[in-house]
């Protein structure tokens, strides 16, 4: 089952200049910010959930797991204003960062072969 919100999309003018590099990321997140607080994220939310119905909302796009992707932006701009937490799906260990997945690289005071039960 496939839905699209295509006002969660980047317009194509902003796509355009990250991808011939007349603007840069920083720049880039600066402007669809804009664009996403110019919606209600309630509504956005509610929206979505509206569509998937009895299905848990997804956010997809074409983007590699590894490259700077706006549905990054999109969860955490629902994160922050909605006050909800949104997951990565099937990779835990990992955190949102402008833009990027990131590998949450968190340090254990003990390694493995310390750890006996």
């Amino acid at each position: 089952m496939k839905f699209e919100y295509k006002a969660l999309a980047p317009n194509y003018k902003l796509i355009n200049k990250l991808k011939d590099k007349s603007i840069n990321e920083e720049i880039f997140i600066l402007s669809y910010n804009e664009q996403l607080n110019e919606l209600n994220p309630t509504s956005v939310y509610e929206h979505i959930k509206l569509l998937t119905g009895n299905f848990e909302p997804v956010l997809m796009c074409h983007c590699a797991k590894t490259k700077f992707c706006h549905r990054h932006l999109v969860a955490d701009w629902l994160e922050k204003e909605l006050k909800i937490n949104i997951t990565e799906y099937n990779v835990p260990n990992f955190k949102r960062i402008k833009g990027y997945l990131i590998k949450n690289k968190q340090h254990s005071l003990f390694t493995e072969n310390e750890i006996r039960t």
